[in-house]
């Protein structure tokens, strides 16, 4: 009958949504994970909002009510690769932890992170677009994890514990042991995270670390 209401057929409300949803939970998240996933697969710029979109289940224009830019989704990926390790190191500091068990430590956060989710966030920094100015604050961010290896460093050398010198080269070299997992640790492969982040912590610690 005309104007009355039709059964089961709900009004929807809320923001406009695709029929499938390929990532469950917070919808911040879910474009994350989406972009990860993508930007990893084809690259930064052959991905566009609207692919991420329709990937998670959103309308396009719905993204931008998270995410102003697409920079900006680049920008908290890149810095997830960062921000642990660091909150690691800002917590070391405050412990009364022998030398050699703050690097180890650290080394041992940083791997774990770098190794951990189902892509390799962390080679997000070798995309050429990651160099430009939207991204200062990643880079930033990444030496100032890179001076907390060196801290420990400076101590140990002063301990006369250093077993490779000028501090500058000792750095370089514990860092990329460190990120060296970027290119080589393969998800599906024979090795878990927690087995390669306890093996290059410990090389880290036995290259570093004088006895």
């Amino acid at each position: 009958m005309h104007g009355e209401p039709v059964a089961n057929s709900p009004r929807r409300r809320g923001r406009p949504r695709l029929a499938v949803q390929t990532v469950e939970g917070d919808p911040r998240e879910q474009i994350l994970e989406v972009a990860g996933r993508l930007f990893t697969a084809q690259g930064y710029a052959a991905t566009g909002t609207r692919e991420i979109a329709a990937a998670v289940g959103l309308e396009q224009p719905s993204i931008f009510h998270w995410f102003a830019r697409k920079e900006d989704i680049l920008a908290e990926l890149l810095d997830r690769t960062v921000s642990p390790a660091l909150a690691t190191g800002d917590l070391l500091k405050d412990k009364r932890a022998d030398l050699e068990e703050r690097l180890y430590a650290l080394a041992r956060g940083d791997v774990a992170n770098l190794c951990s989710g189902p892509v390799n966030l962390a080679a997000l920094q070798l995309l050429p677009e990651a160099r430009g100015e939207a991204f200062t604050s990643f880079w930033a961010r990444r030496e100032e994890l890179k001076e907390q290896y060196g801290s420990i460093l400076r101590e140990l050398r002063q301990a006369k514990r250093l077993a490779v010198t000028p501090v500058g080269l000792a750095t370089d070299l514990v860092f990329g042991m460190v990120e060296s997992v970027i290119n080589w640790f393969d998800r599906e492969g024979a090795y878990t995270s927690d087995q390669v982040a306890d093996a290059v912590a410990t090389a880290v610690v036995r290259a570093a670390v004088a006895d």
